[in-house]
């Protein structure tokens, strides 16, 4: 059974989002945006004076995705290789 969703405001440099989530969704949202903030934070210190906010939301959001690509392939490798040692396993049980 699908849990029901509730509205949550989600601030990303002080401004709120809305969204609707699952409560076991909100922990994640908040976590995600305190460390988008704390990102933008150190990028504004570092480029505010040449890029805008729109360029800084913009350089976490690549840098985000590719953050998810890498554990995802991580993910995939270590799939694969416990996979492999299992089948190796059962390959001696059998044998």
């Amino acid at each position: 059974m699908e849990s029901e969703k509730i509205n949550a405001n989600i601030r990303i440099n002080g401004e709120p989002i809305p969204f609707l989530l699952s409560p076991e969704e909100e922990p994640y949202f908040r976590e995600a945006a305190i460390k988008i903030n704390d990102r933008l934070a150190v990028l504004h210190n570092k480029y505010g004076a040449v890029a805008n906010f729109e360029d800084l939301l913009s350089t976490v959001a690549v840098e985000a995705m590719v953050d998810a690509l890498q554990a995802h392939k991580n993910y995939e490798r270590l799939r694969n290789e416990v996979n492999g040692r299992l089948e190796q396993i059962d390959n001696r049980l059998d044998g």
